[in-house]
């Protein structure tokens, strides 16, 4: 073998990397996932028990946001890879739900639960008129105008005694004495109203805290009802 030969083979190792790094560098890589979401249903799901009959004045009521998506997993060429459908519930925290009798109209707030109290009795529904009250309708609209609607019947039984509550709950106090307040707490018991009777003692005790003889012929008043 000539010295060139010689030379030529002692230069290889050099001439190999100089080629490796001339030439183009490939990476691997892993193949590019996309997620398309298309919407199928949107709705507003109010739920207020299983009975849609009021027969006291308060129910507790939970409204819900539903969506039902189809997703899709492609890959970088657009292939389809996965294919299913995603439901998703989210309470409706915090955002307006309204209450319809006829011309009527309040508007209550969800809590971040999504969930509010009804209660007939409560000052914002003084103006309604319990003796025609038939249905009462419970609403609520998304931004987008999806809007859910629930009827709640109210029956005669019901509506009797939230007429003769009013009178009993929000009548002047001052123009009473001792032995009517009493009786208009235990005539809110006795129309299976303990909740609002309750609150109706406890405020005429406040009210007599200043005048303990007041207060004590109230309280003698009230008979077994005293103390609860």
């Amino acid at each position: 073998m000539t010295r060139r030969w010689l030379d030529i083979l002692a230069l290889w190792p050099a001439i190999l990397l100089a080629a490796g790094c001339a030439g183009p560098t490939q990476q691997s890589s892993a193949p590019e996932i996309r997620i398309e979401r298309e919407l199928l249903n949107h709705a507003v799901h109010i739920d207020a028990g299983e009975s849609m009959v009021l027969s006291t004045p308060q129910r507790m009521l939970r409204i819900s946001e539903q969506s039902l998506y189809s997703v899709k997993e492609l890959d970088a060429h657009g292939h389809v890879i996965d294919q299913h459908d995603s439901y998703q519930s989210l309470p409706w925290a915090a955002r307006p739900v309204e209450v319809i009798a006829g011309d009527f109209v309040a508007t209550l707030h969800t809590d971040v639960e999504g969930s509010v109290r009804l209660n007939l009795l409560a000052e914002e529904f003084l103006e309604l008129d319990f003796e025609q009250l038939r249905v009462v309708q419970i609403a609520a609209q998304s931004s987008n105008g999806t809007r859910g609607e629930l009827n709640l019947l109210v029956s005669r039984e019901l509506r009797a005694r939230l007429q003769e509550a009013v009178g009993l709950i929000y009548e002047d106090l001052e123009d009473d004495d001792v032995n009517r307040w009493a009786y208009r707490v235990q005539r809110l018991a006795e129309l299976g109203l303990d909740e609002e009777s309750n609150q109706l003692e406890n405020m005429l005790i406040l009210l007599t805290t200043g005048d303990p003889e007041l207060q004590g012929d109230f309280i003698q008043a009230l008979g077994p009802l005293g103390g609860r």
